[in-house]
């Protein structure tokens, strides 16, 4: 039994989530006047009051999702894997980081968006779409579709959802708090990160069965 099964409406959301995708990044790099009202609308909202409390907690949030770190969970990841005989599902959560990366790079550099005026300075390069959130959608997204599927009791799995879908928002949030990203750039970054996840598992499907011929991946479940 292979990790993903093949789903005929990958196509529809493919293509469904390009359309969405592009009408964002249109927009974002066009400086339309509407993106401009939704993102200061959800800002004010998101930053209207600011505890000291909220404060540290939102600093330790976006820490913890740092892109660099989006690495050594997905090492982690692979690792574990790699150990309970799943070698290719490891290499599929690296490569799919890896070439979200890449992807999300060459998207930062094509928009061109400037980062709010009054971001720190430990934020740099561009804004669209969010690094932070398109790491960490990545991490959830591997996550929920590699190890979910071992948890035996509903109610852990469950559990796990509801921890990674808040700690998705949390993200999310912690990032238009912190004056580092726009509300469009968190949301840009779901859209292209659930792309590249739907891009990256046809990929699995296609060639998972054929990696098992390798010597290395001979006896790797799938």
């Amino acid at each position: 039994m292979m990790l993903f099964n093949r789903d005929r409406d990958r196509p529809w959301k493919f293509t469904l989530t390009t359309v969405l995708f592009l009408v964002v990044a249109y927009f974002v790099k066009a400086q339309n006047a509407y993106v401009d009202f939704l993102d200061s609308s959800i800002i004010d909202v998101i930053q209207k009051n600011q505890p000291e409390w909220k404060t540290l907690l939102y600093r330790g949030v976006t820490s913890l999702a740092e892109p660099k770190l989006a690495i050594i969970w997905a090492l982690i990841l692979a690792f574990l894997l790699w150990g309970f005989k799943f070698k290719i599902p490891a290499l599929w959560c690296l490569a799919t980081l890896a070439g979200g990366d890449v992807i999300a790079a060459l998207v930062k550099k094509f928009v061109a968006r400037a980062r709010p005026s009054t971001h720190l300075a430990i934020d740099d390069g561009f804004s669209f779409p969010s690094g932070h959130v398109f790491g960490t959608f990545l991490i959830i997204a591997m996550i929920w579709v590699v190890l979910l599927p071992m948890i035996a009791h509903a109610w852990k799995a469950w559990l796990l959802r509801i921890i990674l879908i808040v700690w998705m928002v949390l993200v999310m949030i912690s990032r238009i708090y912190l004056n580092a990203h726009f509300p469009t750039d968190t949301i840009g970054a779901i859209l292209l990160a659930y792309l590249w996840l739907q891009v990256a598992e046809g990929l699995y499907i296609r060639f998972a069965p054929m990696m098992q011929n390798w010597p290395l991946l001979k006896r790797s479940e799938i």
